[in-house]
């Protein structure tokens, strides 16, 4: 009779709990779609008003970076915060694989958002990079930029695998120290590239566009990358010069020069009176001074250089500012025509050389 009379009030409790059960996990799916709904409209309201912050990059940069975040950030909250209120929600069967799930869930979340994060920094060095005359800074940072989003996924990655299973990652960590190992071996002489490009970056005896003579070739500055450097050499063929060897060669910068040092030899007949020489001389000196492209820090100088078998030389030298070549080869035409016919109105012959002398 007891038995009878408990049996209906029993069941009536179980249905209960079962509907509470179906209530928390249909609560639980309406909260992360709304916290879905809620991180797509952070990302897309965010990024728009991202849009409106054109002359402050490292402002878009962060409105952009949080949106972004906030996308995975909000959903993976709101499934851990639910399962915290409602602790029966789970089977206690369910309720380690859960806990995994749910911390691996978070990790993904936060490396997600230190990935997106980083732009941020990115474009502070990108801001600093473009204050600088120098190009070679905007290459720097596309490349820092890289090693460094690399790092975050590879850290991120090793972080999940140890959530799931620790001796697992100890295993991967082992394997990536040793095939980091064999890597290095193998490819010593990209390493030694990737060296080359940041000393050349660090040290900037260069930037782009740069005319520059390296020993053997002189060109212009068209690229630098993580392995070579590319120089359009004079005659127009692109040359890619290793940047382990380029970082080790002594490099002129042609570009960078402040002046330019010109000198030319003027070759008097050899039975030249000294009278003549001493006209020469003062011709040539008239010419030359306050000439176009001169510096009172370098005066010009004239003077007789040798005594030669066929010819007396006389040495012209002077300094031309600034250092544009085309101008002082145009420049230095308009000077020898200029002396060349002084000298014969004076009637101070010049000498070839190999033409017998009377």
């Amino acid at each position: 009779m007891l038995l009878a009379q408990a049996s209906p009030t029993a069941s009536p409790a179980l249905k209960v709990t079962a509907a509470q059960e179906a209530n928390l996990i249909l609560g639980a799916l309406g909260w992360i779609a709304a916290a879905v709904l809620a991180g797509w409209i952070a990302k897309r309201l965010l990024g728009w008003i991202a849009t409106k912050f054109d002359a402050s990059p490292i402002a878009q940069a962060t409105v952009t970076a949080v949106g972004k975040s906030l996308q995975v950030l909000i959903p993976a909250y709101t499934v851990f915060w639910f399962n915290q209120l409602n602790p029966g929600l789970i089977p206690d069967t369910y309720d380690k694989g859960a806990a995994i799930a749910i911390e691996l869930l978070l990790s993904l979340a936060h490396t997600t958002t230190v990935f997106h994060l980083v732009s941020i920094a990115i474009a502070w060095g990108q801001k600093l990079a473009d204050q600088t005359e120098n190009k070679l800074d905007d290459v720097l940072v596309p490349m820092i930029s890289t090693v460094i989003k690399l790092a975050v996924v590879l850290v991120g990655g090793v972080k999940a695998i140890s959530i799931v299973d620790a001796d697992t990652s100890k295993s991967i960590l082992g394997l990536l120290a040793a095939g980091g190992i064999g890597i290095a071996f193998a490819s010593q002489d990209t390493l030694k590239n990737i060296f080359g490009a940041v000393m050349l970056i660090v040290d900037q005896p260069f930037t782009l566009g740069d005319l520059i003579n390296t020993g053997s070739h002189e060109g212009r500055v068209e690229s630098l990358g993580l392995r070579s450097t590319i120089l359009v050499l004079v005659d127009g063929q692109r040359l890619a010069i290793p940047n382990s060897d380029l970082a080790n060669r002594p490099i002129v910068n042609i570009t960078r020069r402040e002046f330019i040092r010109a000198q030319d030899l003027v070759h008097l007949e050899v039975n030249t009176p000294t009278e003549k020489i001493e006209e020469a001389l003062r011709i040539i000196r008239e010419l030359v001074a306050n000439h176009e492209g001169s510096d009172p820090r370098h005066p010009p100088l004239v003077h007789v250089h040798e005594f030669a078998d066929w010819a007396v030389n006389i040495r012209i030298m002077y300094w031309y500012y600034p250092a544009s070549a085309a101008k002082q080869l145009e420049f230095n035409q308009k000077l020898i025509l200029a002396v060349s016919a002084r000298l014969q109105k004076a009637g101070i012959r010049l000498a070839a050389q190999g033409t017998p002398q009377n």
